[in-house]
């Protein structure tokens, strides 16, 4: 009993010596450490980039000039970097899509003190957005009319619309409501659709779009804002040679890119 009561005894003043010798500057370091895991957590959190933007997936300018190359749909582009939005397309090789942006109505690339005019989302922006992308489906503008557009519009017979442009609205029970179809003819007497939001309560920005075909792969396509459609004509024709000048002269995989649209 004696032994056993010194061996407790022992432990015990072993333990009471450990807490003794325990540094009283651990607790204090452990708060001090917590806080600055949460300070840099709420810094990184609020001022940091985002995953996206370090994989180069949210939109970002360069004022750049240098050309990369690209092959959309066995297109070869050589695209002006200040055109491009996007970090992790200008890599260059072979891509499914490429995507650019530009001030109307001269299709000025981005520069140092056009920030304001880029990030410009109102109704009156000048910015228009276009890509060039490889399609698996491609449909020239008359059978995108007949085999999509028609089922969903409300009559077949068009009323006037801006700019020597004809006008098709669509039904309200189907996904195109609040939506109008305009059909044109361009400089070389091809079918040009166009489908533009129309103002309302939810859409105090509208946006006019266009599809065409640049090949049998390829397609080009382009927004802007409803505003600037009295001038779908020369946008139409500045854009499309704009793209062409990005193509190279020597054709890849025999395809030099001539617009089928």
């Amino acid at each position: 009993m004696a032994r056993g009561s010194r061996n407790r005894g022992r432990s015990g003043q072993a333990d009471d010596e450990l807490v003794r010798e325990r540094p009283a500057w651990i607790i204090p370091a452990l708060v001090f450490v917590g806080v600055l895991t949460f300070s840099g957590a709420f810094l990184y959190y609020y001022f940091g980039p985002t995953p996206a933007e370090l994989l180069g997936l949210d939109p970002r300018a360069s004022e750049r000039a240098s050309r990369i190359e690209a092959i959309v749909g066995d297109t070869r582009f050589l695209i002006p970097e200040h055109y491009t939005r996007y970090p992790s397309q200008r890599g260059g090789g072979r891509r499914s899509q490429v995507d650019m942006h530009a001030l109307l109505p001269g299709l000025r690339p981005y520069e140092t003190g056009l920030q304001e005019e880029f990030g410009d989302h109102s109704a009156e922006s000048d910015v228009i957005f276009f890509s060039l992308s490889e399609t698996a489906t491609p449909l020239n503008a008359a059978r995108r009319l007949k085999d999509i557009y028609s089922k969903y519009l409300e009559t077949m017979e068009p009323k006037a619309g801006p700019a020597g442009l004809q006008l098709f609205t669509f039904r309200a029970n189907t996904g195109y409501a609040n939506q109008d179809l305009l059909v044109g003819k361009d400089k070389e007497e091809r079918m040009v659709l166009i489908v533009c939001d129309r103002a309302g309560p939810l859409v105090e920005s509208p946006n006019c779009s266009r599809s065409l075909l640049l090949g049998p792969e390829l397609e080009l396509s382009y927004r802007y804002k409803r505003d600037h459609l009295d001038e779908w004509y020369e946008i139409d024709q500045a854009l499309t040679a704009l793209v062409a000048g990005f193509e190279t002269i020597e054709p890849t995989d025999d395809l030099q890119g001539t617009i089928l649209d």
